[in-house]
């Protein structure tokens, strides 16, 4: 919801629009608050949707380098970025677009015992485990998936005397061995 509120803002034609604020009605949030701290919508995330538009691209790594770009507050960002879109006429399909990926068990745990990984490479690696033949197994041994036991249930034994050809056959697998001199 917050990167809807942010690009149908951005794209809405109007230079002097003010940036949505938080609206609660019903006990909801209707418009989220995407300028506070702990918002998705972050300096990194503004400047990477125009990673296929060369012309803003170019603008953005010359002024705003790495370091700069974390000076300036997120309202001044959110305006200059979206004076930069009416300027260069950039389309609202023109941006890139990233997909969240699903977070599992699996990556959850391989995010603990890999923590040198980053969150892509780790996806990519949960992607070939689940694509591959010997998955269960790997599951097993990250005790995400508890192997099945099969029941041995004991058989009612006959009261009364056994012979002993049928306590060896029951007990035992009897080979014949046959010696050829």
């Amino acid at each position: 919801m917050p990167f809807r509120t942010f690009t149908s803002w951005v794209f809405d034609g109007k230079k002097d629009s003010n940036i949505p604020t938080l609206k609660i009605s019903n006990n909801k949030v209707v418009i989220p608050d995407i300028t506070k701290y702990n918002s998705p919508i972050s300096h990194t995330f503004v400047v990477s949707l125009f990673l296929r538009n060369g012309n803003v691209n170019k603008y953005l790594n010359k002024y705003l380098n790495n370091v700069g770009l974390r000076y300036i507050s997120k309202q001044e960002l959110f305006h200059f970025i979206k004076k930069i879109i009416q300027e260069c006429h950039v389309r609202k399909y023109d941006l890139m677009y990233y997909e969240r990926p699903e977070k599992n068990q699996l990556f959850d745990k391989l995010r603990d015992k890999l923590s040198l990984l980053k969150d892509d490479d780790i996806s990519l690696l949960v992607e070939q485990i689940t694509s591959s033949s010997t998955s269960a197994s790997i599951y097993e041994s990250l005790g995400l998936q508890v192997p099945k036991r099969k029941k041995i249930r004991k058989q009612k034994e006959e009261t009364g005397p056994v012979s002993l050809k049928e306590f060896l056959r029951k007990n035992f697998e009897l080979v014949r061995v046959s010696t050829k001199n």
